[in-house]
């Protein structure tokens, strides 16, 4: 209410300071048009008496009456045109100083946001003095950071690399990460998220080096959804759509239960698919995915001795072992199964269940992330 009463007291003003003037000059018009012919009047008068006292003659005194006559009429006539012509420039002024204000008004309630309450000054000052207060701890972090004589901690450069993130400073984000990336123990997640802030700080365009940390994220972890996610936009933007979508929805494949990425993966999908012109992919729902223990299940379990729980957890293999033989195209049953015997220790079993998910595989492309997944998964059981 506050903002609306001060709105309108100011387009008041602003209206009063088109309108005074205007309001003020037609009567400063008629004024200069009285006085001018007030003057003829008198100086007719003069002529009289000139030619009463023979100062002139009487053909120059009807001279000049003449002459002074025909500058009355003519100011007369000069005082109503340009009462008319002074009165239609107003009309037009009037109704811009009048229009302006409602043009305004109906602008901001197209385009700004009346129903938004002002943020108190007191607010926006604790929020710049946050502002201030986590720039300054940032570059005390990257200060101290900097004079560690091992280059400081990887986990304090992932913190302040975060923290940039966080703040929308992708570049001292990038540069952050740049400097442990390369160390010894560096995972496939902090390579995606190097290459995530690169491709940030060029407005999510895919650099070269963007491109270099994605391959290197995807060489440590084929599974890390995030390295497959930006591979995709990488070969949508060098023109591969198509791959790039199907690469997108063969990882979504592998799945057995909902991720919380899976909403990034499914926009990325349909948009390369209407530029393809191909029809919107929907969520999956695994309906055929192999379901694991219940809650139930679960809870029983945890009352049942050890040997009783290697029984069950025996049982629940064994139920999907079952259940695979009548869906032998299934490749995440397998790929469940083959994890689930080498929880169990059933090495020859976990074997046997990499081997049949990669006749699944053969044909898939060798940068395939499923095809990589169980030639993985073989390699580490000695084959």
């Amino acid at each position: 209410m506050i903002f609306w009463v001060s709105a309108a007291a100011l387009a008041m003003l602003t209206m009063l300071a088109f309108l005074w003037p205007l309001l003020r000059g037609n009567e400063g018009a008629l004024d200069r048009a009285d006085s001018a012919i007030a003057i003829f009047r008198d100086q007719l008068g003069e002529v009289d008496r000139d030619e009463e006292r023979g100062i002139i003659s009487g053909a120059e005194a009807n001279a000049a009456r003449t002459e002074i006559k025909r500058r009355m009429i003519a100011a007369d006539k000069g005082r109503g045109p340009a009462s008319a012509g002074g009165g239609a420039g107003k009309g037009v002024l009037m109704a811009f100083a009048l229009a302006t204000p409602i043009a305004g008004a109906a602008l901001y309630m197209q385009l700004g946001a009346p129903g938004i309450p002002s943020v108190p000054f007191a607010e926006r000052a604790a929020e710049q003095a946050e502002d201030e207060n986590l720039n300054k701890l940032t570059a005390q972090l990257k200060s101290k950071l900097e004079s560690e004589p091992n280059g400081g901690e990887t986990r304090g450069w992932e913190l302040l690399a975060t923290t940039y993130a966080n703040m929308g400073r992708y570049a001292d984000s990038a540069s952050a990460y740049s400097r442990i990336v390369e160390r010894e123990g560096a995972t496939s997640s902090t390579w995606s998220q190097y290459a995530e802030a690169l491709i940030s700080a060029e407005n999510g365009t895919v650099t070269k080096p963007a491109a270099n940390a994605i391959e290197r994220a995807i060489a440590l972890d084929p599974m890390n959804p995030a390295g497959t996610y930006y591979r995709a936009v990488a070969w949508d933007q060098a023109g591969r759509t198509e791959e790039a979508r199907q690469s997108l929805i063969d990882r979504l494949a592998l799945e057995t239960a909902p991720t919380e990425w899976m909403p990034f993966y499914l926009r990325e999908i349909n948009r390369m698919g209407s530029m393809l012109g191909l029809d919107p992919v929907p969520a999956p729902d695994f309906p055929d995915a192999p379901r694991g223990p219940s809650a139930a299940d679960v809870a029983a379990a945890s009352e049942m001795s050890a040997e009783d729980r290697q029984d069950f957890v025996r049982t629940m293999v064994g139920n999907l072992a079952e259940r695979m033989k009548e869906e032998p195209e299934n490749l995440q049953g397998w790929l469940q199964l083959a994890r689930a015997y080498g929880v169990l220790g059933e090495t020859e079993n976990a074997r046997a269940a990499y081997e049949s998910a990669k006749k699944l595989t053969d044909a898939f492309p060798e940068d395939d992330p499923r095809r990589i997944t169980v030639e993985q998964g073989l390699a580490a059981l000695g084959n």
